[in-house]
């Protein structure tokens, strides 16, 4: 954990609608650590935009983003991928690579997000899929599985980086009720260590257990309530 308060700075930032078709009302955001954000939207894509914008995976049309109190340079994706590694991302925005094996998907994302050329699953990532019940499954490749399937490998590629961060879209939907809990479980160790989650969900109980902010879009403005 760093000295900054804030690990993520959004200042005057300004992103598409795609609720009312015209830009967001200009906004400044930032997330400490310990901080846990409901997020509430009337368009489930001006929410995943935003968390998006979170992930450093689209550009503003106007705006500064500042992680861990340095400026990125959103339009160098090479320069980004020290940050891109340290945020978890779990949305239906996230994807495998289609032509390779889930196996092959999990060993690339440890050479791209860990530096390194292992031919072999690491420890984390290796508990993470008999934890989620896949290792049966590992060397098929995406289209042979279900969408469900797809989204715990893709669930697992995110843990395994040991984020700094957690962003989640409806989590009980997206890995399913059974797994829901494994998913709890894992976010209340995440946030007993303080680290930052933002995330949509429709659960009430998983709401009340973790949040302490609500954030909500409404015809295209950010609000704190």
């Amino acid at each position: 954990m760093v000295d900054s308060v804030n690990i993520i700075e959004l200042k005057e930032y300004i992103l598409d609608s795609r609720m009312t078709g015209r830009p967001f009302e200009r906004f400044d955001f930032s997330i400490a650590w310990e901080d846990v954000c409901v997020l509430s939207a009337d368009s489930i894509d001006d929410g995943l935009t935003f968390l998006k914008a979170l992930a450093t995976l689209t550009r503003p049309l106007h705006g500064i983003y500042r992680y861990n109190g340095d400026i990125l340079n959103l339009s160098d994706y090479s320069g980004l991928l020290s940050v891109k590694k340290k945020i978890g991302f779990i949305t239906s925005h996230s994807a495998l690579i289609s032509n390779r094996t889930i196996r092959e998907n999990l060993l690339l994302a440890g050479s791209y997000f860990n530096n390194t050329i292992s031919m072999e699953l690491d420890e984390k990532t290796r508990e993470l899929c008999e934890l989620f019940s896949i290792q049966k499954m590992i060397d098929q490749r995406p289209s042979d599985l279900s969408a469900r399937d797809c989204h715990l490998a893709i669930t697992i590629r995110e843990l395994a980086k040991s984020p700094e961060i957690l962003l989640l879209e409806h989590p009980e939907d997206f890995i399913g009720l059974a797994n829901f809990g494994i998913l709890w479980d894992f976010l209340a160790k995440f946030v007993k260590e303080k680290l930052p989650v933002v995330f949509l969900s429709n659960s009430k109980s998983f709401i009340q257990s973790f949040s302490n902010r609500k954030l909500v879009i409404m015809q295209g403005t950010l609000t704190e309530g």
